[in-house]
């Protein structure tokens, strides 16, 4: 019986002992060092993504190494002891002669967020790591992109007061859990399942329609090639330019994750031939929607959204709760969630030279790329064209 008491007295104390250990901030310039604790702190992270995690980290910077344009890594983190726990994956770019620190894996990232442990005051080491950050010497403008509203990042006070106008946006989300009928296709109108089924019949006289899950990582590499080749035709016929797939690393990064098992991968074919294809990541019971591409020789039957359908009535089997289709929120990701999360940027100078950074930032290169946006479409896709080549 004493025993015992003295037991019960003894285990509230460890956690006590624990936190009462110092506090200290350190550097790191690269993710191996960190790797294996990073990984548990993902695991003690109360809303952690794909987006901070190490993996995705790790593969966007050895495919930045490996396409010569190598990525600058600053990652900040706290440490109680031996134990992380805090980690907020950042680097620096060159914007002529400025340093502006973001987001690590940046165009690619979506969401900019810090992995805190849930079991820690959040408020304290979140205010500790930014004091630490801001007074990082050679930094000239910080710019968060895609931060969401109630993210461990958007609680910084000092954010709110760089907010950049305009910016909000929202991710759609279908949330399983709070699905008004049994599944995603009971949520749909009468008349918009009619037209799905429409197009499918019509996609069927080109020949036999299925939809696959890729488990396979060879299949996983293979299709998400694909679906990059299609994007890239895509974005010709469109004239379009996407920084996230011009950048030299996208593919390849995705593709290391998807060698690593890391990646999901959907296909919606027509005889042979892929009509659509879905690429995403899943943790925790949560996807995220990476990649979504289609053949323009099946655009007028509405393949990318034929998968959607598809995909979606599948994702209780596969143990997914919340199924993030990212921004932006075209409509037809719109058209399938009952949910939005809301983004903002934030941009702010840390030096004198930073508020021209912040200038151009905020002025000139919204301008210039509205100037894109009205240039006759035969120019458009020339420079498309250049951006491609170049890249």
């Amino acid at each position: 019986m004493a025993g015992s008491s003295i037991a019960a007295l003894l285990e509230p104390a460890a956690p006590r002992a624990r936190q009462s250990e110092v506090l200290r901030f350190e550097t790191y310039a690269n993710v191996a060092p960190l790797y294996e604790s990073w990984c548990d702190l993902e695991q003690r992270s109360a809303d952690a993504t794909i987006f901070q995690s190490a993996d995705w980290c790790r593969a966007w910077v050895e495919a930045s190494e490996a396409a010569g344009v190598a990525e600058s890594p600053r990652i900040a983190t706290v440490w109680r002891g031996d134990r992380l726990v805090l980690l907020w994956p950042l680097a620096i770019r060159r914007l002529s002669v400025f340093r502006i620190l973001h987001a690590l894996a940046e165009p690619a990232t979506q969401y900019g967020d810090i992995l805190i442990d849930a079991r820690e005051d959040r408020a304290a080491l979140l205010d500790m790591a930014w004091k630490e950050v801001r007074s990082w010497v050679g930094i000239d403008a910080i710019e968060l992109r895609r931060v969401r509203d109630g993210s461990a990042l958007s609680r910084l006070p000092e954010l709110a007061r760089h907010d950049v106008k305009g910016s909000q946006a929202s991710a759609p989300l279908l949330d399983f859990r709070q699905l008004d009928a049994d599944s995603a296709d009971g949520q749909r109108t009468s008349k918009t399942r009619n037209a799905l089924r429409r197009h499918e019949r019509l996609l069927a006289e080109l020949g036999p329609v299925a939809f696959d899950i890729l488990d396979r990582r060879q299949d996983q590499c293979d299709v998400l090639a694909e679906a990059f080749r299609l994007k890239r035709e895509w974005q010709k016929e469109k004239s379009a330019v996407s920084a996230g797939y011009a950048h030299p690393a996208s593919e390849a990064s995705l593709l290391r994750l998807a060698g690593d098992g890391q990646l999901f991968a959907a296909r919606l074919r027509v005889g042979k031939d892929t009509a659509a294809i879905e690429l995403g990541a899943v943790r925790n019971r949560q996807y995220w929607s990476l990649v979504q591409s289609y053949d323009l020789r099946f655009s007028k039957h509405a393949p990318g959204r034929l998968l959607f359908w598809h995909l979606l009535e599948t994702c209780p089997s596969l143990s997914i709760d919340v199924f993030d289709f990212l921004a932006p929120a075209h409509r037809h990701k719109l058209e399938w969630s009952n949910r939005e999360t809301g983004i903002r940027d934030y941009l702010m100078p840390i030096s004198i030279r930073g508020r021209a950074a912040v200038s151009y930032l905020l002025n000139v290169k919204p301008r210039l790329r509205e100037l894109y946006i009205r240039l006759p479409a035969g120019l458009r896709r020339r420079a498309a064209r250049l951006v491609h080549e170049l890249s």
